[in-house]
């Protein structure tokens, strides 16, 4: 860190222009109006597997409270830290001489936006994210050195590091496993044939802490209960199409995340700049295969650059599923950014090398300005959010309703005008219309303007469907209504999965 101060230096003042819209704006998205003013504990994170996330929340908040700013600033640094780890453990040894390449590979580890913008957004979680993110990076470092034969003490460490990662986001096994092909690609274009041996150690100690930390989950579901939609939700090979329809579009995932290809509505947001390095690395692939001499050799490339390719998904080949998020790919910056090393420690030629910083320049240039967009575009959907929460209850208090004394029933959603903006998995999303109306998360989000609203019953909610007739649409007149026991505000017709959502039969 002495020798590349002003390499890492930079790369984190690059984050920081990245996340400057959100460090300078405070939002609330989807999700985090559940946390930010939770007044008892929950028990949330473990039916979800994330019983580390619990031991940190216990530790470190009052009921999962987050603070604004100060836990979205601390996980940029965590964040850079370990990409700082990570550059340690397999670059460290070039590092010296190649300081160019390794500011591109922290600046890209740090500004991918489809998948460090869209995890750090979710700022309930985001640094317990980060936190486990740097416990992945010294597990892995303490690998390489019990691979260099610093002896058998190092494994209770890994393990230890490795079982609370997952334990606070499963999606962090990509992670492990994406760092050890990188390491072996490395090595193998180093000239190391023999990579046996460090694949057997790795698998070991990665599969040996799942084992662990699904036993401690078992353990902890048996307590406490499962979230039974998760799985649902990402096991796919049960979908309808069966088993090899769901490995075929698990591997037509990879490609169409790597290639940031649009399938219909769904985008990859920030896709230009995956698709260029995507390219580019297979580029390099194909051209190290035929210069490699011997089938041996040309064989381990074709191996071992595909495998870096698949490496972040490889949790998503297992379950069958072609359902991501960029929060759930969280490798996908450490792949690209080995793939950058590869590509610009490459170039001899002088000319070809400033082509390809500036390049390399443009590419982080438009994952700053996509990143500053993203959140710049989420304060849009918040901002509506805050004027429809304050307009309703005015006009909830101006016909003398009392919200403190009888629940507030929302029927339908209430969603903001088309614009031509992008979105990425929650951020932009208003909470007046997610899920189609979700009364508990409305309730949660009139909490932060200061309105303590009471959440209605499944039952209240049926008999409050009976007693709409006449109603007009808000902000129209006889759009709101009190009854015996509660107080109606119709948005739109209730869909069917407004009613699956509310738990209205």
């Amino acid at each position: 860190m002495n020798k590349n101060r002003k390499v890492f230096a930079g790369a984190f003042l690059f984050s920081l222009v990245c996340f400057g819209f959100m460090l300078t704006h405070h939002t609330i998205t989807i999700d985090e109006e559940t946390w930010i003013l939770a007044d008892g504990s929950s028990l949330l994170w473990l039916l979800q597997g994330r019983f580390s996330t619990q031991i940190f929340n216990w530790l470190f908040t009052q009921n999962g409270n987050y603070a604004p700013f100060l836990w979205d600033f601390l996980s940029i640094v965590l964040w850079n830290l370990s990409g700082i780890i990570y550059a340690y453990s397999l670059l460290g040894k070039d590092s010296g001489d190649k300081r160019l390449p390794l500011f591109f590979f922290c600046s890209y580890y740090s500004s991918l936006p489809f998948v460090v913008g869209e995890i750090l957004s979710f700022s309930m979680f985001n640094l317990q994210v980060c936190v486990a993110m740097v416990f992945t990076a010294l597990a892995f470092w303490r690998s390489v050195c019990l691979l260099k034969g610093s002896g058998k003490k190092e494994i209770p460490v890994i393990l230890l590091l490795l079982i609370f990662a997952f334990g606070v986001y499963q999606a962090l096994i990509c992670v492990y496993v994406t760092a050890v092909v990188g390491y072996c690609l490395l090595n193998f274009m180093d000239g190391r044939e023999r990579l046996g041996r460090e694949i057997g150690v790795c698998a070991s100690l990665c599969i040996g802490s799942i084992i662990i930390y699904y036993l401690i989950n078992m353990g902890v579901v048996f307590l406490t209960g499962t979230a039974d939609y998760l799985e649902e939700n990402y096991v796919g090979w049960l979908d309808e199409g069966g088993p090899l329809r769901a490995l075929f579009m698990a591997f037509a995932n990879i490609a169409r995340v790597s290639f940031g290809i649009p399938v219909g509505e769904v985008k990859i947001y920030g896709g230009v700049v995956l698709c260029a390095v995507t390219a580019a690395f297979v580029l390099f692939s194909v051209w190290r295969f035929f210069a490699e001499k011997g089938g041996r050799r040309k064989a381990g490339i074709l191996f071992f650059t595909a495998a870096l390719t698949a490496a972040p998904f490889i949790l998503y080949l297992v379950l069958g599923t072609y359902k991501t998020h960029g929060r759930h790919l969280l490798a996908l910056p450490l792949a690209g950014g080995i793939e950058i090393w590869l590509i610009l420690s490459a170039i001899k030629r002088s000319a070809a090398k400033k082509t390809a910083v500036v390049v390399l320049s443009y590419l982080l240039f438009l994952n700053a300005r996509n990143m500053n967009l993203l959140f710049y575009y989420g304060s849009i959907g918040y901002e509506h959010d805050r004027t429809v929460a304050n307009q309703l209850m005015y006009d909830i208090k101006k016909g003398g309703m009392d919200y403190h004394k009888k629940p507030v029933v929302f029927v339908g959603m209430e969603d903001y005008d088309s614009v031509p903006i992008e979105t990425s998995d929650t951020i932009g999303g208003s909470v007046f219309a997610w899920d189609d109306g979700n009364i508990a998360r409305m309730a949660d989000f009139l909490a932060t303007e200061g309105y303590r609203i009471m959440k209605p019953t499944p039952e209240q909610i049926k008999i409050s469907l009976d007693q709409m007739e006449g109603m007009r649409e808000w902000p129209m007149e006889n759009s709101i209504r009190e009854t015996d026991e509660t107080i109606i505000v119709y948005f739109s017709q209730p869909t069917g999965k407004w009613f699956l959502t509310n738990n209205v039969e």
